[in-house]
């Protein structure tokens, strides 16, 4: 190949990642139009709505559902625990040194951490009360927005979801690396509506700025693998070459 052909080296996006950053444009873009309409009439009524409608008439302190669904919506919320969160994340990291993939384990604790860190950042910041609408089912202890739960649960499953996605090539096997984390996290974030700790919006918001961030880290992976595979090419023809 002559020098005249190392334009085709260059590297250029693929489908997955132009969808990826689609879904990080769109997750951000929710998530800012959230904080803008966050206080309005409109927005509030329906958060005080949908957490009502989860609640006896008869009864704001019982939910509504047979007891194995109160069952499950405390496992599920566990599913997005800063306890079983930093438990997942510290065997996995573990798992890839023994593996020796160290750049895999800074990815997940990079992630995982300042996205933590962020999310507390933000819940400073715009400082929402949590809803006391109802009797809450859960301990909390945190401001409200964005919701650390659903946000964190999708940082977590979602970048070890497509990290996993990375080590194979088929496309049914790559897609349900990425359905699976965001249901567990979609389930984590219904259950704190469930249990009256958090607003629909706070949970909407924490699910899509956990997306966002986790495909951010993921594409900036991605595009860093492309530009070293292309400047070692280019190493490579220029060798050839002389």
């Amino acid at each position: 190949m002559g020098s005249g052909d190392s334009t085709n080296l260059q590297p250029r996006w693929k489908k997955t990642e132009l969808f990826g950053l689609l879904m990080m444009m769109t997750g951000a873009g929710i998530f800012v139009l959230l904080v803008w309409q966050l206080g309005t009439p409109s927005l509030q009524r329906f958060d005080e709505t949908v957490i009502r409608s989860l609640r006896e008439a008869s009864d704001l302190a019982t939910p509504i559902g047979p007891e194995w669904i109160r069952e499950l919506a405390r496992d599920f919320t566990a599913l997005g625990g800063y306890g079983v969160l930093s438990t997942i994340t510290i065997l996995v990291t573990t798992f890839l040194h023994l593996e020796r993939r160290p750049a895999r384990a800074h990815f997940v604790v990079v992630v995982t951490v300042i996205g933590y860190s962020l999310s507390m950042v933000l819940k400073a910041l715009i400082a929402r009360p949590r809803p006391h609408i109802v009797p809450w089912l859960s301990h909390v202890h945190s401001l409200s927005f964005p919701s650390g739960h659903s946000m964190m649960s999708a940082v977590v499953y979602l970048s070890l979801g497509l990290m996993l996605s990375d080590l194979t090539s088929r496309r049914l096997v790559k897609t349900f690396f990425v359905v699976a984390p965001l249901t567990i996290s979609a389930l984590v974030g219904f259950s704190r509506v469930y249990m009256g700790v958090h607003y629909p919006t706070d949970v909407a918001a924490g699910w899509w700025l956990g997306i966002s961030w986790s495909l951010t880290c993921w594409l900036a992976v991605r595009r860093w693998r492309a530009f070293r595979d292309v400047r070692r090419a280019l190493m490579i023809e220029n060798e050839k070459a002389t």
